[in-house]
C-alpha cells in the first residue's frame, strides 16, 4: 500500500500535508495501473490508515479532491518497520534503500531498531521466555564444523556441538566432554574412546561411536574440501567397538593428537542428518550442544535452548542474532533496559557509569601478509623490509579499533607500552628499496572490514616511500572460494586473526589450513620450510622442545619479513549490571549458556501483566 502512496507523492512532489488536489480515477487508474475497483480500494485502505483524505466528485464534471495526511517518511518508515516485524529485516533494509532520497529515514528506523535489542522476557501461555538479542553486521553463511572460517562462525558453532575432549587452558590439560574416558596404546598410536550414553541430537537421535567415526573420517575427506582435513591425515582407521566406544588407528604418534579433537571444527555431527541435507547442512546445522538452530537466513540467526542437552540446561530460552548491515551503536541507545550487551565497546565516554566490563588482550592480532606465491616486487626480500622499516605503525590510523599496542607476533599475553615504532626507519628503507629493484609499478593490498582507515594510511605512508598502492576491499559476502581468489590475486593482504585456547595449535593451524591467509600467501618454497619444521614440531612429546620449534618458526617468518605484524587489538564487552554470569571465551565472545539476566522492576511488571 505504501508503493501506492509514494507514487502519489512522487506526481504531486510540491504539495504539502493539508493541502488539498484535485485528480480524476482516470488519472488514479494510469497512475497505478489498476483496475478502477482496485483504486477504490487502495483509496479506502490508505484512507483507513490515515494517509490520505479523499473526497470523491459528485455529478459530471466534479473533479474528486485527495488531501495528503501524512509524510512520506512517516509512511516508510511504518512499512520498514512491518517488514522488521514479520522478521523480514533485509527487506526492511531494501525498503528503505528504495527511498533513500528522504532525509535522515534510515537513521530514524536505525534509532527505532536498535531498540529491540538486549533482553526481552515475555510471557505466553503462562511460560515466560527469556530473548536475547544481539545485532551483527552480516548473515552468517557457514555453521557447519567442518567449514568455519570466521570467528563468529567459531563462536556459534561452540554453542550448537560440542566435541569429543575439551581443552582446559587454565591447567593445560585435556578433560572429558563427549567422550567421559579414554585410553592409548601402542606408543600412542591407538586410541579407544567410550561415549557418554543418552546424549542427543538435536533432531532426537541419540549419538553413538558411528557418529564420531562418520565425523573424524569426513573431515579428513580431501573430497569433501575441508580446510582443517591435517587434523587427521594421521588417522589410519577408525573401529567402531560398540555403540559407545571406538578405537582410533594412526600411522604415526601425535602428542597433540587429542588438542586436535579438542577444536571446534572437530565439533560431533550426525551421519544421517549430515548425508540427508547435504550444503543446507552449513546453514541449519544439528548438533548436541546447549542450543539449537531454528532459523538461519538473510535477516537472522535465531537459537534455542536445547531441553535435553546432556549437560546444564542454558539460562536463556533464546538467542536471536539479527543482521543489520546499517546498524550503528550510538551512546544514548545504550541505556536499559533497552540494549544489555556491547561488544568491542572501544570509547570509555560512551558506557553508562553503572555498567560493567570485560576483556581480553593480546589474542587479536592484525597483521600483512606478502603474497608469496603471484609474481611482482613482494617477493624480494628488500622489498619486504622496505615496506617494514618504512611504515611507522605508531601514524596508522586506528580510529575505531579501540585501544591497541604494537605487536610481534600472533598473540601475545603481556602488554608492552611504546611511544615509538622501533621497526621505522625511513633510511634503511629507502636503502631497502633501491637495492630491491622496485620500478614503481601499482601493487594490491587487499584488506577486511574494519580495515580501511588503516589500509588508507598504509598506502598514504607508503606513497611518500614510492610505493604505489591500490586498496580493495575484501568481499565477504561472497563464499570461500571468492574471497580466496582474491586474497591469492592481491599482492599484500591485511587482515586480522583471533587465537583460541590452545595458542599452540592456534599457530600451527595458521599455517597448515588452506583457508587461512597466512598459509595461502607462503608461496611453495615457503610452505615447504614451514611444513617441515611443524613435522619435526609432532614428532616431540616434550611440550618444552615444541616450544623451540615454535620459537625457530617465528623466527623465519619475521626474519624474512613474510608476515608484517601490526597491533594486538584490546576485545572489550560492556554491559548492563543486571547481565549475570558474564564471561568471555578464548575468542571475545560471551558465553551464552552462563548468562541469565535480573529483570528490573519495570519488566517483571510487565511479564506479570
Amino acid at each position: 500500500m505504501d508503493q501506492y502512496y509514494m507514487k502519489l507523492r512522487k506526481r504531486y512532489p510540491q504539495m504539502i500535508e493539508g493541502d488539498e488536489i484535485e485528480i480524476t480515477m482516470g488519472e488514479l487508474t494510469e497512475l497505478f495501473q489498476c483496475t478502477g475497483r482496485n483504486v477504490n480500494l487502495v483509496l479506502r485502505r490508505m484512507g483507513e490508515s490515515g494517509w490520505i483524505e479523499w473526497i470523491p466528485g459528485r455529478g459530471r464534471g466534479h473533479r474528486s479532491k485527495l488531501v495528503f495526511l501524512a509524510k512520506s517518511e512517516t509512511v516508510v518508515l511504518e512499512s520498514a518497520q512491518a517488514f522488521v516485524e514479520r522478521g523480514d529485516i533485509q527487506q526492511a533494509f531494501a525498503h528503505l534503500d528504495e527511498h533513500s532520497y528522504l532525509p535522515a529515514i534510515k537513521d530514524q528506523f536505525v534509532y527505532w531498531l536498535d531498540t529491540h535489542f538486549g533482553f526481552s522476557p515475555e510471557m505466553k501461555n503462562e511460560q515466560k521466555t527469556d530473548t536475547l538479542r544481539l545485532p551483527y553486521s552480516k548473515p552468517i553463511e557457514t555453521l557447519d564444523p567442518a567449514f568455519i572460517t570466521y570467528v563468529v562462525e567459531c563462536h556459534m558453532v561452540q554453542q550448537i556441538f560440542e566435541v569429543l575432549v575439551k581443552y582446559n587452558e587454565k591447567t593445560d590439560t585435556i578433560e572429558g566432554n563427549l567422550a567421559h574416558y579414554w585410553t592409548s596404546s601402542n606408543k600412542e598410536m591407538e586410541w579407544t574412546f567410550f561415549l557418554r550414553k543418552g546424549v542427543y541430537f538435536h533432531h532426537g537421535k541419540e549419538m553413538t561411536s558411528a557418529d564420531v567415526k562418520f565425523t573424524l573420517e569426513r573431515i579428513k575427506n580431501e573430497e569433501m574440501g575441508s580446510p582443517f582435513h591435517w587434523l587427521f591425515d594421521d588417522v589410519e582407521r577408525i573401529e567402531i567397538l560398540d555403540k559407545y566406544a571406538l578405537r582410533i588407528y594412526l600411522s604415526k604418534a601425535n602428542p597433540l593428537f587429542l588438542h586436535h579433537l579438542s577444536l571446534d571444527r572437530a565439533s560431533i555431527v550426525p551421519e544421517d542428518a549430515a548425508k540427508e541435507m547435504g550444503s543446507r547442512f552449513r546453514r541449519m546445522p544439528v548438533g548436541t550442544g546447549p542450543f539449537k538452530v531454528v532459523r538461519n537466513d538473510d535477516s537472522m540467526l535465531v537459537l534455542e535452548a536445547f531441553p535435553r542437552y546432556f549437560d546444564r540446561r542454558a539460562h536463556l530460552d533464546r538467542i536471536e542474532i539479527w543482521f543489520t548491515p546499517e546498524l550503528e551503536r550510538k551512546a544514548s541507545h545504550l541505556s536499559a533496559p533497552s540494549y544489555q550487551m556491547h561488544y568491542q565497546c572501544h570509547i570509555d565516554g560512551e558506557v553508562p557509569n553503572d555498567w560493567q566490563a570485560i576483556e581480553t588482550i593480546g589474542r587479536d592480532c592484525s597483521f600483512v601478509t606478502f603474497n608469496m606465491d603471484l609474481p611482482g616486487p613482494q617477493q624480494n626480500l628488500y622489498f619486504r623490509k622496505a615496506f617494514l622499516h618504512g611504515l611507522d605503525r605508531k601514524q596508522l590510523n586506528v580510529a575505531g579499533l579501540g585501544e591497541v599496542s604494537l605487536a610481534k607476533w600472533f598473540h601475545e599475553l603481556s602488554r608492552e607500552h611504546s611511544d615509538t615504532d622501533d621497526q621505522y626507519d625511513p633510511m634503511t628503507a629507502k636503502q631497502c628499496l633501491t637495492q630491491s629493484g622496485y620500478k614503481g609499478e601499482t601493487l594490491l593490498l587487499t584488506y577486511s572490514s574494519n580495515f580501511r582507515n588503516i589500509a588508507e594510511s598504509i598506502r598514504d605512508q607508503l606513497d611518500e616511500l614510492g610505493i604505489r598502492m591500490e586498496l580493495r576491499q575484501m568481499d565477504s559476502s561472497k563464499n570461500v572460494e571468492h574471497r580466496m581468489r582474491q586474497i591469492h590475486q592481491s599482492h599484500f593482504c591485511l587482515c586480522r586473526n583471533v587465537v583460541e585456547q590452545d595458542l599452540e595449535l592456534s599457530v600451527i593451524e595458521l599455517f597448515l589450513a588452506a583457508t587461512c591467509h597466512v598459509r595461502a600467501h607462503l608461496g611453495t618454497e615457503m610452505q615447504q620450510q614451514t611444513d617441515w619444521l611443524i613435522r619435526r614440531l609432532y614428532q616431540e612429546g616434550s611440550s618444552v622442545i615444541r616450544s623451540s620449534y615454535l620459537n625457530r618458526l617465528r623466527s623465519l617468518v619475521t626474519d624474512q619479513v613474510y608476515v608484517l605484524f601490526l597491533f594486538q587489538h584490546t576485545q572489550r564487552t560492556v554491559f548492563h549490571p543486571s547481565l549475570k554470569n558474564v564471561s568471555l571465551n578464548a575468542i571475545g565472545w560471551v558465553q551464552f549458556r552462563e548468562l541469565w539476566f535480573e529483570p528490573t522492576v519495570g519488566q517483571v511488571a510487565a511479564v506479570a501483566e
